[in-house]
């Protein structure tokens, strides 16, 4: 997937400015090289003029390090798919450090499970949490949802709502927005958008495309709008 510098700074920049990034916070590098969050991880508390956190290999998959460096060392900002904060917040659940000075979570990448914003809650009062999505093709994130409760009703977490210079669609199968509530094909659009996939023309062309003056990823995915603008997949999204 061939993503812009200017794409990749859109949605670093947005996430700084949303939640007040600052030279004052520490993220943790917890994801591989290889994966697209690693961007943020890395590259979005250093453009704030914050730091970054890193663990040795040899224990960059345990979680009391995770804990002990984020302790010793202050971290404020956590940023992982969904089944690493997972283990984070058992580890500390049953252990005797708890990452107290986290004010700022932002998991995606997975489905993301209800229980986790109340858990990290009871853990760290006061830490805000931020369910993130999108799609490698969209720059990292291209949506998201601040948690501080959530409806036990639920089975899972809203997509929610577009970052900055991002735009979702869910169409029909011509193309057009669906209603509230019907189900549709989920779109992405905006700066985010990637400009393809490298030497493979036809896959892109098949996937990306340019409609009322904006550039287009088709995700494949299923969702529908709910009133308010917030979108989800169905029968995952709530009632």
């Amino acid at each position: 997937v061939e993503i812009t510098h200017r794409s990749a700074v859109n949605t670093v920049e947005d996430i700084n400015e949303r939640w007040s990034v600052g030279p004052a916070d520490r993220g943790m590098l917890v994801s591989g090289l290889d994966f697209d969050l690693s961007v943020y991880e890395i590259f979005g508390p250093l453009a704030a003029g914050g730091a970054v956190v890193f663990p040795e290999p040899a224990n960059s998959r345990n979680p009391q390090t995770w804990l002990d460096l984020a302790d010793d060392h202050h971290v404020t900002l956590w940023d992982s798919v969904p089944v690493l904060l997972d283990v984070l917040i058992t580890a500390a659940e049953g252990g005797d450090r708890v990452p107290s000075s986290l004010r700022l979570v932002l998991t995606g990448g997975d489905w993301i499970g209800t229980d986790l914003p109340d858990r990290l809650h009871r853990l760290v009062p006061g830490c805000r949490f931020v369910a993130c999505g999108g799609a490698t093709e969209g720059s990292i994130y291209s949506n998201y949802c601040e948690i501080d409760h959530l409806d036990p009703s639920w089975p899972s977490v809203p997509y929610g709502w577009p970052l900055g210079n991002q735009r979702y669609r869910v169409v029909d199968a011509f193309g057009r927005d669906c209603p509230d509530w019907v189900t549709g094909e989920l779109w992405i659009g905006g700066v985010g958008v990637a400009r393809g996939y490298r030497n493979d023309p036809e896959r892109t062309s098949e996937r990306f495309l340019e409609r009322d003056h904006c550039r287009w990823y088709r995700t494949g995915d299923l969702g529908r709008y709910r009133p308010g603008g917030i979108s989800g997949i169905p029968g995952t999204d709530g009632p």
